[in-house]
């Protein structure tokens, strides 16, 4: 699974990045059989029956050697994640020791203990790298404008729209759902379903917010025929004028 994670968010460096920057990272796997090394390794450790005097895991400390040498970046991962067996789940903080005080200096070993934790840190990790190790300069056409000024509190949404904003900052994925059906209105975020329903002045209040961040771009239609929303690049920027900041998934993209 961790391979697969890792090629979906090489894959979205990909489409974030690739235009502007020119570079294109393409993932080869041991069975590819390449010629050369690659330019990036990234290696996975897990406490396991494997030892680690065995010939697999001396291959890859040999892999891992040979990058550090030529001096192209390594990223080595430790999985935490629980296991069943207690022999093997004995050896866990014993194997992570060893990893750390082996490769620590050169290359940083980070532990995670589940497939969210793991894409959050190789998110950042596989940024940070391409930002100090393989750095372009960006041609002047994708070079981000300069701001004039970022979006104040002075700039006033109204009290229900910045609530709405701010709960929807708090969701993992920053989403706004909005359904309405005859005089029925609901508008979810984070959870909260914000209309009490029966209240046609509440529902009127709310309709008011949402359309106040949608017609000011706050906010965009995120598909779903109309029914789900997200905070746009604008709507970040209110929030961190006011001192949000995103959670979870948005928050490991760098927000939208």
């Amino acid at each position: 699974m961790e391979l697969i994670i890792a090629r979906e968010v090489i894959w979205e460096w990909n489409a974030h990045h690739a235009l502007e920057r020119k570079q294109v990272l393409l993932p080869l796997y041991r069975e590819a059989h390449v010629d050369s090394p690659g330019d990036l390794l990234v290696a996975f450790f897990c406490a396991s029956a494997v030892k680690s005097e065995s010939p697999e895991r001396k291959n890859i400390g040999a892999e891992i050697e040979q990058h550090l040498q030529a001096g192209r970046p390594v990223l080595i991962y430790f999985s935490e994640a629980r296991i069943d067996l207690a022999e093997i789940s004995a050896g866990q903080e014993e194997e992570l020791c060893l990893l750390q005080k082996r490769y620590g200096a050169q290359a940083p070993v980070a532990a995670y203990g589940d497939e969210k934790e793991f894409r959050a840190q190789f998110t950042r990790d596989l940024e940070a790298t391409m930002n100090t190790h393989f750095k372009v300069e960006v041609h002047p056409l994708f070079a981000a404008p300069v701001a004039t000024s970022l979006p104040s509190p002075a700039q006033k949404l109204s009290e229900c729209a910045i609530t709405l904003l701010s709960e929807a900052c708090e969701d993992f994925e920053a989403y706004i759902g909005r359904t309405k059906v005859g005089t029925s209105l609901k508008i979810q975020a984070n959870g909260k379903q914000l209309v009490e329903q029966g209240n046609t002045e509440a529902a009127a209040k709310w309709e008011s917010a949402f359309q106040e961040l949608l017609t000011g771009a706050y906010i965009h239609d995120a598909g779903y025929n109309g029914q789900l929303f997200q905070i746009s690049a604008k709507g970040f920027a209110f929030l961190k004028s006011i001192g949000k900041t995103p959670v979870g998934y948005i928050a490991e993209m760098g927000g939208m």
